[in-house]
């Protein structure tokens, strides 16, 4: 019997807490949400859903309570809340689950989505006003959201990643930046030396996540060293190296040591099977 495919698998991390939520696709149109403690290591498994989840549209909450999702739901049963529907929308809701708090209805997936933003008041399209709103007070009284624009890795760049200077010109991928073959780099923190370097190469039509298969590399002291199992990756606060491999596996690594010593601590994703569930009682109420 062949083995099943690989998971596909993506991350954000929270710009103000050690918290990184995981975002696994795979069989299929089968999407799996999960929360990663940067700190202890735990990983704690969320929502499944059957349908579309476009992660790069969507945000993580600086403290990473918060989950911003692009979604296209194809039945009503896939959701709590007030998620209007089928149909394609955002919701907001409590990393890991996708329990909508209040949902926005796009009208088609041409949206480069939306993010959070502190110290604003939210205006549409999330507004009380709005009929598919739902209740957005508590969010407005936390953040605000924001469209976000035409960019590569928008995601990405919120988190402190920037251009390379050898990276093309924005000309280069035409005016919705898809086909521009981007290099971004970001510098390890804490105070330790080296960075990241992401190399991207357009669009690949079937691969990784909203058709993006990044390649990434560790760079120290002037030597670049690929990292060849990795399709994703990016610093812990604490100047560890967070990454998501190709065969499914979300680890912990020390850019300091070597081979097998370098992993701290690991997950594997891959054997996961759907199992969607209603979220707990505290992810469906702010």
């Amino acid at each position: 019997m062949p083995h099943a495919p690989a998971p596909r698998l993506y991350a954000m991390v929270a710009t103000r807490a050690p918290v990184a939520v995981v975002f696994r696709r795979g069989p299929t149109s089968w999407w799996h949400v999960g929360r990663l403690d940067l700190a202890s290591g735990d990983y704690a498994p969320g929502a499944w859903l059957r349908g579309g989840l476009y992660p790069r549209r969507g945000d993580l909450s600086p403290d990473g309570e918060l989950l911003l999702s692009f979604v296209m739901k194809r039945t009503r049963g896939e959701f709590l809340g007030p998620a209007p529907g089928p149909g394609t929308y955002f919701t907001v809701s409590k990393v890991p689950w996708l329990t909508a708090l209040a949902a926005w209805r796009e009208g088609s997936t041409w949206t480069r989505g939306c993010h959070f933003v502190e110290g604003r008041r939210a205006r549409r399209p999330f507004a009380l006003g709005d009929p598919d709103a739902g209740d957005a007070a508590p969010l407005r009284r936390r953040l605000g959201v924001e469209l976000t624009p035409v960019i590569q890795y928008a995601v990405e760049r919120r988190r402190g990643w920037v251009e390379h200077p050898d990276s093309p010109p924005r000309e280069a991928g035409g005016p919705w930046d898809e086909g521009r073959q981007a290099i971004l780099v970001k510098p390890r923190p804490a105070g330790t030396p080296g960075r990241l370097v992401l190399q991207d190469r357009g669009l690949v039509r079937g691969a990784g996540i909203e058709w993006r298969a990044p390649s990434f590399a560790l760079e120290r002291r002037g030597r670049r060293v690929a990292l060849a199992d990795v399709a994703w990756a990016d610093w812990a606060p604490d100047g560890g190296l967070v990454v998501a491999t190709i065969s499914g596996r979300i680890e912990l690594r020390d850019p300091d040591a070597r081979g097998r010593r370098a992993v701290v601590w690991a997950h594997d994703l891959a054997a996961l099977r759907p199992d969607p569930r209603p979220a707990p009682a505290w992810a469906r109420a702010w």
